[in-house]
């Protein structure tokens, strides 16, 4: 009997062995990425980036779901390419930046700075983006379909085939803006938000009463 006991041990340390490898490899897989070098096509899926210095980076047809770049500075880095889907940037500073092609689906950048960045082709749909700064910005067939812009800063941005479908544009700041070219814009997010009259819009609508406003 206890011979067949150790033969069983035996047999079991044997067949567990192998596996206990491989999880503690995949483990260790999972976390190794994070460490990796500032690079194009590097996955730092899910990993913490806060208050890194990241400027003058190429970033592009990078993993970046899930990345947490809480008030990091990205400036002038390109993102060409790269998925940022559900990725996190609180008062982060990217101003300059290249988001051409870029997934940006979900992601939570509140106070984040983009001022003259490009974004151009990028889903940024279903979105955190209150208080984010736009300022100079050229946004080129961008979606912004059922994103929170309440309180975004659009001054002396460029829009072009922007979709506004369902966005939430309370106290948006449109002072000065050209919106003869975006898409699926209401009068109702118009009279949310805040304009001028040198706000550019199409014949269809009209400059709420509540503009210019006062906050």
């Amino acid at each position: 009997m206890k011979l067949m006991f150790r033969m069983n041990l035996k047999f079991l340390s044997y067949v567990l062995a192998p596996v206990s490898a491989i999880l503690l490899l995949s483990a260790a897989t999972v976390h190794a990425d994070c460490y990796d070098r500032r690079a194009p096509g590097i996955d730092w899926s899910g990993c913490k980036k806060t208050n890194k210095m990241l400027d003058d980076s190429d970033f592009s047809g990078s993993n970046m779901t899930k990345t947490d770049m809480t008030r990091s500075s990205a400036t002038s880095s390109s993102f060409r390419n790269a998925d940022l889907t559900k990725a996190v940037g609180y008062r982060a500073n990217f101003d300059r930046v290249d988001l051409t092609n870029t997934i940006l689906t979900k992601s939570e950048f509140s106070r984040a700075s983009f001022k003259n960045a490009i974004i151009k082709n990028v889903d940024w749909s279903k979105a955190e983006l209150g208080r984010i700064d736009f300022s100079g910005a050229k946004l080129d067939n961008v979606n912004f379909s059922y994103t929170n812009l309440s309180r975004a800063e659009f001054d002396n941005a460029e829009l072009s085939e922007v979709d506004f479908k369902g966005a939430y544009t309370y106290l948006t700041h449109f002072e000065g803006v050209d919106l003869r070219r975006v898409k699926n814009l209401s009068q109702m997010q118009l009279d949310l938000a805040c304009g001028n009259s040198e706000t550019r819009l199409l014949p269809a609508f009209w400059m709420p009463d509540s503009w210019p406003c006062t906050e």
